[in-house]
């Protein structure tokens, strides 16, 4: 687009706390830069995301493309409904997810994440025909969805031989990996029964978010009653985060962070877009889970995406939706709307 973010999540007379985020750098990853490789591992341990710098010469490109993809998908999202449909194929992992299918940030509410989509060719070239197929140019592109980052954090807590990262990730073999497109409408765009995104851990071994906007928001570490942080928006970083798989494969030695996205007061004029790359085990990669089940990772991909769909009552009753991160007390929290004040 590009789109810069409004200084503040909320009208400018109210307060709000941001959480505290280490920053690591992917040109220092690259080059295998023992102070960084300790950065990442504790990020991993203690936070579970991370902000990764790409502003420098080696990843800069990456951070553009991007950018030229968000103009792209909404010109995309701006189609009639009936044509976004035609792309509606009933998959978690291809095509486009109307609005209110999960739940959102508050009780009884549906999301307010519609016009999701894991554009194909076909989808994509529906709309520009005649010009490069830019999704499939960013993927050829995209150092990200190389194992560098994960395998770096799954050696650092010792995972080697057949436990390494590169064995349950191959690019030849068949996963639930997949590029996401986010457009969070705005607020006359929507119902009013349609709230974000509710909290949950990611299915992931790693997701690289790229959000230029405000929204999401983190358990908070520093607030009362359990309140929450938003996380800053910075300029040429991607957000990176542990997911569920990275987590149960490396025995719960890594951390995956518990996060949601809400309404801010830049959506009364605008949309909010976001795109994330959620790397995944392949097929059959197998490890216990947060219920302590031996299960294959596709198993568990699926078992969750049904949780999404559940009712909130339903999500509280057993630990899949934040993958036991939360303890049964933070489970049965109820989530009210007045939580979320823009």
């Amino acid at each position: 687009m590009p789109m810069t973010s409004y200084p503040s999540p909320l009208k400018a007379d109210k307060a709000f706390t941001c959480a505290e985020i280490p920053t690591i750098a992917f040109n220092k990853l690259i080059d295998r830069e023992p102070a960084e490789l300790a950065k990442l591992l504790a990020a991993g341990q203690k936070e579970g995301f991370f902000y990764l710098d790409l502003t420098k010469v080696e990843s800069q490109g990456l951070y553009e493309d991007y950018e030229n993809i968000l103009a792209f998908m909404k010109d995309w999202f701006n189609q009639p409904l009936e044509e976004k449909v035609k792309y509606a194929y009933g998959s978690d992992t291809q095509g486009y997810k109307p609005i209110g299918t999960q739940t959102g940030a508050t009780e009884n509410s549906k999301d307010g994440r519609p016009n999701r989509s894991h554009l194909d060719r076909k989808a994509s070239s529906a709309l520009r025909p005649r010009e490069p197929h830019p999704l499939q140019r960013l993927h050829k592109q995209n150092p990200l969805p190389r194992p560098r980052t994960p395998r770096l954090l799954l050696r650092r807590v010792g995972l080697l031989g057949a436990d390494r990262y590169e064995n349950h990730h191959r690019d030849h073999k068949p996963s639930n990996s997949s590029m996401t497109f986010h457009r969070y409408p705005k607020t006359d765009a929507r119902d009013t029964s349609n709230v974000g995104h509710n909290k949950h851990t990611d299915i992931s071994s790693l997701a690289f978010l790229f959000a230029q906007q405000w929204g999401l928001q983190v358990p908070s570490t520093t607030l009362p009653h359990n309140g929450w942080d938003y996380v800053r928006p910075k300029a040429g970083h991607a957000i990176v985060n542990v997911g569920d798989s990275l987590r149960f494969l490396s025995g719960f030695k890594l951390r995956s962070v518990l996060h949601r996205v809400v309404p801010v007061a830049e959506m009364e004029h605008e949309h909010r877009f976001s795109i994330a790359y959620f790397t995944r085990p392949v097929h059959g990669t197998v490890f216990r889970d947060s219920e302590s089940r031996v299960i294959k990772a596709d198993e568990w991909f699926s078992h969750k995406f049904d949780v999404y769909r559940q009712s909130h009552r339903e999500q509280r009753m057993n630990t899949v939706l934040t993958a036991g991160i939360e303890d049964e007390k933070m489970r049965a929290r109820v989530h009210v709307v007045e939580e979320i004040a823009v």
